[in-house]
C-alpha cells in the first residue's frame, strides 16, 4: 500500500512541478509577444517580477530578452548586466542568424573580456586570460568559416604548432614536430572524456569524429598531464557538443562532391521542464582521388604505373552517432563512431610506398586494406554543489576494436617463415579491447585570507581497468588466397589497471597575479604485474594588469605510456620490450595577450619542449630482437603568433609559428631540421557576412594556408627500378587555398566549398619511407534544412 501512496505523491508532484513550469513558458510567450511589439517596459516587468521561477534554458532564453529589451531602449548598461547573466548561465552561449547585430557584437566582446568561456584547462569555468596554459578557443562561427570537413581541417587552420603529417594508413598531425606512426600524442576529448584508444593511444582526427554536433572546441597548447595523465603529452583538444535548447528541432543536411563524395547529417534536440535531450548521426563517403603515378616514379621492387589513393573512405563508411541527455544533476552520454582512411600506398614497413590495386585486395568483414577503427562510448554523470564545494562523479565504459589491414603491394615478392615465395601479400590483425573506470572531483572555494587573497582548490581520483580480450589475424597472398589463420597468436592478452590521484590549486593574490599549480601521479599496474608510475607537475603565474594584457609563465611535465600495441605484440614488425618506459616532455611557456581594441586581440607564445624516452624503430634489430624501443631525445624551441579580429559580420584569423630543433637522438631530425615538419608556417583565415537580411544571408569565406621547406630525406629506397639515396631532399614551399561560400534563406543553408583550390600539386611526408602526394581540387555542396520549434 505503501508503494501506491508513494507513487501517488510523486505523480501529484510530476503534474503540479510540470503545470508550474508550463505557465512560467506561458509567461516568457508573452513577455517575447510584448518585444515583438515594442513594448519593452512590458517584457521586462514579465520577466523580472518571474525570473526567480525560470530555469535552465528558461532562464537563459530570459536574460536574453531582458538583455535585447534594454538594446531596444539604449540602455547599454543595463543590456551588457543581463548578456553577463546569460554567459554565467551559459558559457558557450553562441548568437544566431537571427539575433540583432548589436546583440551579437556586445556577447562576443564580452566572451573576449573576463566571462567564462572554457572549462578545459582548469577542469572548471574561466576565462582564456585565467586560463593556466595558452589556449586556442574554436567556435561553431570558426568551423563554418573554413568549411572544415574533419577534425584535422580545423587544427591545422587554427591552432599554432599543429602540423600536417603522413602515416602509412592514418590521418595524423605534429605537435611542434612530434609524432610517430598514427595520433597518439595528443589527448582527444569529446565533452571531457578521452576518445583516444587503450591499446594504441590512438585517435585519428578523421570523418569519424563529425563536427555538426560541436558547439566549441577547446585545445590546450602544451602538457596537461597534470589534470589528464596519460596521452597528454604535447596538447589536449576538448569537443563540447552543443545543447538540445540550442538545436531546438532538426537539423538535417545531405552533401555531394567530386570524387563520389557523400555525406549525411541529422541533429536533434529539444528541452522539456529539466531534461535536455540531444542526438546526432553523420555518415560519409568517398571513393578519392586516384593519382597516376608512372613506372619510373614508383617505389619498390616492383616498378610499374599505378594510383596513388588520396582522401579515399570507402568500403564501410566513416560514421558518428551518439546523443547527450541531461536531467538535473544527472548528466547521460553515448557515442559510437567508426573510421578507415584508404591506405595512399602499399603500408607493410618493408615496402611501405609502393604501388598497389585497392579494387583486387579481398574484402574481409566488409573491408578493403586500411586501419578501420571502431569505438563505443557511454558515460554517466552526477553534479552537485554545497555551500563553497562542487563536486562530480563520473562513470564510463569504453569498448573499442581495430582492424589492420596491410599489404605488401602488387606483385611485390616476400618470404614466409618456411622459407617459400609469395606475391602481392596481405595481412590482418584484429583486436579488442574494453575499459571500465570512474573519476571523482571535488572542487572547494576558500574565502579571503586576510592579505593572501582567495582561490580554490580541486582534489580528484581516477581508477580504470582495460583489458585486451580478443585478438586474431590472417595471412594471404595473391591479393584473395587465405593462407594462415592465427586465432590467439597477434598480442598477449590481459589486463591493466591505473589509480590516479591529483590535486590543482588556484589561487588569486589579488585581482592581478594568479597561481596555478597542480600534480597528478599516474600508477598503472600492467600485465606483466609490473609497476610503473609518472608524476606530472605543473605550475603557472598570471599576471593581468589590465583588461587589455595578461602575461603567464607556465612549466609543465606529460607523459604518454608506451602502447600495449607495441609491449606485447607478438608480431616481429612491431614488437618492442614489455619494460618499455612512458615517453615524457617537460615544457616551459611564456605568453603574451594584447587587446588593444574591442574585437582585435594578439597571442604570442615563447616555448622550449625538452623530450626523453621517445619510442622510435630501430630497423638495425634482428628478427628475434625488439623493433620498437625507447630512447629517443628531443629539443625543440619557438613561437607561436596569433591574430585575431571580429565583428558581428566579419572575422579574420592569422597564425604563423616557427620551431627549431635544438638537438637529438634516435629521432628522425637532422641539424635544426625535424624531418617532413617545416621550420615555419602560417595559416589565414578571413570570413565575410556580405548580405544580412531578415530572409536571407550570405557569407564568404576563404583559408590560406603557406608551409615552408620540409627536409624530407629519400634513405636507400627503390623508386623506378633504382636506390636512390639523397638525404638532403627538401619539400619545397606550398601554398594552397580553400574558398566556400553559405547561403541562408528562411530555414534552408546552401553551402559550395572548394579544397585546394588551384589544384597544387604537392606532397606531404611523416612516418613514411617516401613524401606521399596529396589530394588535388576538390568541391564538396551541402544543402542543410534547419526546422525550430517554437518557443
Amino acid at each position: 500500500m505503501r508503494k501506491w501512496i508513494v507513487t501517488f505523491f510523486l505523480l501529484a508532484a510530476s503534474m503540479a512541478w510540470a503545470q508550474d513550469d508550463s505557465e512560467l513558458r506561458q509567461i516568457y510567450m508573452q513577455a517575447e509577444e510584448e518585444y515583438t511589439i515594442g513594448h519593452f517596459d512590458a517584457s521586462i516587468r514579465l520577466l523580472n517580477e518571474n525570473i526567480a521561477g525560470f530555469d535552465g534554458a528558461l532562464k537563459t532564453s530570459a536574460y536574453r530578452l531582458l538583455s535585447l529589451c534594454y538594446l531596444g531602449k539604449d540602455h547599454v548598461q543595463d543590456a551588457e548586466k543581463y548578456a553577463s547573466l546569460l554567459l554565467k548561465e551559459d558559457p558557450y552561449y553562441s548568437t544566431s542568424i537571427h539575433d540583432p547585430l548589436r546583440f551579437a557584437d556586445m556577447i562576443e566582446r564580452l566572451k573576449r573580456g573576463e566571462e567564462t568561456t572554457i572549462t578545459t584547462a582548469s577542469q572548471q569555468a574561466e576565462s582564456i586570460e585565467e586560463a593556466p596554459v595558452p589556449v586556442t578557443l574554436i567556435t561553431e562561427e570558426m568551423i563554418k568559416a573554413i568549411g572544415a570537413r574533419t577534425l584535422k581541417d580545423v587544427l591545422l587552420a587554427y591552432v599554432s604548432g599543429i602540423t600536417s603529417v603522413e602515416s602509412s594508413n592514418e590521418v595524423n598531425v605534429a605537435m611542434h614536430g612530434v609524432y610517430s606512426g598514427g595520433q597518439e600524442k595528443i589527448l582527444i576529448m569529446l565533452n571531457g572524456q578521452r576518445m583516444n584508444a587503450r591499446v594504441t593511444n590512438k585517435a585519428a582526427p578523421d570523418y569519424s569524429i563529425s563536427l555538426e554536433k560541436v558547439k566549441q572546441i577547446e585545445v590546450l597548447r602544451g602538457p596537461a598531464s597534470s589534470l589528464y595523465g596519460n596521452v597528454a603529452l604535447m596538447a589536449v583538444v576538448n569537443l563540447i557538443t552543443k545543447d538540445g535548447s540550442e538545436i531546438n528541432g532538426v537539423e538535417a543536411s545531405v552533401g555531394f562532391g567530386n570524387f563520389k563524395q557523400k555525406k549525411g547529417s541529422i541533429l536533434f534536440g529539444t528541452r522539456f521542464i529539466n531534461m535536455d535531450f540531444m542526438a546526432w548521426g553523420t555518415i560519409y563517403a568517398s571513393d578519392g582521388q586516384k593519382r597516376f603515378v608512372a613506372a619510373e616514379k614508383s617505389v619498390g621492387p616492383n616498378p610499374h604505373d599505378g594510383y596513388a589513393w588520396t582522401e579515399a573512405y570507402n568500403r564501410l563508411p566513416s560514421y558518428d552517432f551518439g546523443f547527450n541527455f541531461k536531467w538535473w544533476k544527472l548528466s547521460l552520454s553515448f557515442n559510437q563512431r567508426y573510421g578507415k582512411k584508404v591506405p595512399v600506398y602499399a603500408d607493410v614497413y618493408t615496402s611501405m610506398g609502393s604501388l598497389y590495386d585497392y579494387n583486387k585486395y579481398r574484402v574481409i568483414d566488409g573491408e578493403g586494406p586500411g586501419h578501420g577503427m571502431s569505438f563505443t562510448h557511454a558515460g554517466l554523470l552526477y553534479s552537485d554543489k554545497f555551500n563553497n564545494c562542487s563536486f562530480n562523479i563520473e562513470a564510463y565504459f569504453d569498448l573499442n576494436k581495430s582492424n589492420l589491414y596491410s599489404i605488401i603491394g602488387d606483385e611485390v615478392e616476400g618470404n614466409a617463415t618456411d622459407g617459400s615465395v609469395y606475391y602481392s601479400a596481405l595481412q590482418i590483425m584484429k583486436w579488442s579491447e574494453f575499459s571500465i573506470g570512474g573519476t571523482a572531483t571535488l572542487n572547494y572555494s576558500y574565502p579571503q585570507i586576510g592579505y593572501l587573497g582567495k582561490g580554490n582548490i580541486l582534489a580528484g581520483l581516477q581508477m580504470e581497468y582495460m583489458r585486451l580480450y580478443g585478438t586474431e589475424g590472417l595471412l594471404g597472398s595473391d591479393y584473395t588466397n587465405i593462407t594462415t589463420y592465427w586465432p590467439t597468436d597477434a598480442f598477449r592478452l590481459g589486463g591493466e589497471s591505473t589509480y590516479s590521484p591529483f590535486i590543482q590549486l588556484k589561487h588569486y593574490f589579488n585581482e592581478k597575479l594568479i597561481l596555478n599549480s597542480g600534480v597528478r601521479y599516474d600508477i598503472k599496474r600492467r600485465v606483466n604485474k609490473k609497476m610503473k608510475s609518472s608524476i606530472s607537475p605543473r605550475v603557472s603565474f598570471i599576471y593581468l594588469p589590465n583588461k587589455k594584457i595578461n602575461l603567464k609563465l607556465n612549466y609543465g611535465r606529460s607523459f604518454v605510456d608506451a602502447p600495449y600495441f607495441y609491449r606485447y605484440n607478438q608480431s616481429p614488425s612491431y614488437q618492442g620490450p614489455e619494460d618499455m618506459e612512458p615517453e615524457y616532455m617537460e615544457a616551459i611557456q611564456v605568453s603574451f595577450n594584447y587587446q588593444p581594441i574591442p574585437g582585435l586581440s594578439y597571442n604570442g607564445v615563447l616555448f622550449y619542449n625538452n623530450l626523453e624516452g621517445l619510442i622510435y624503430r630501430d630497423n638495425a634489430a634482428k628478427s628475434d630482437e625488439p623493433h620498437y624501443i625507447n630512447g629517443g631525445k628531443l629539443k625543440v624551441f619557438g613561437i607561436e603568433n596569433v591574430l585575431e579580429y571580429q565583428r558581428p559580420r566579419f572575422r579574420a584569423n592569422f597564425n604563423m609559428t616557427y620551431q627549431s630543433a635544438l638537438s637529438g637522438e634516435n629521432y628522425n631530425l637532422s641539424g635544426h631540421q625535424i624531418y617532413n615538419v617545416p621550420n615555419w608556417f602560417m595559416n589565414a583565415t578571413l570570413s565575410g557576412n556580405l548580405v544580412h537580411k531578415t530572409d536571407h544571408k550570405f557569407w564568404l569565406y576563404a583559408n590560406g594556408r603557406l608551409i615552408g621547406k620540409q627536409l624530407s630525406p629519400i634513405d636507400n629506397i627503390q623508386i623506378g627500378g633504382n636506390t636512390v639515396v639523397d638525404m638532403n631532399y627538401q619539400l619545397p614551399i606550398v601554398f594552397t587555398m580553400n574558398l566556400g561560400a553559405r547561403y541562408y534563406f528562411h530555414n534552408v543553408e546552401l553551402e559550395l566549398t572548394t579544397y585546394n583550390l588551384f589544384d597544387k600539386t604537392y606532397y606531404q611526408g611523416g612516418s613514411t619511407l617516401v613524401p606521399y602526394i596529396q589530394q588535388g581540387f576538390s568541391i564538396l555542396g551541402t544543402v542543410r534544412y534547419i526546422l525550430k520549434k517554437k518557443k
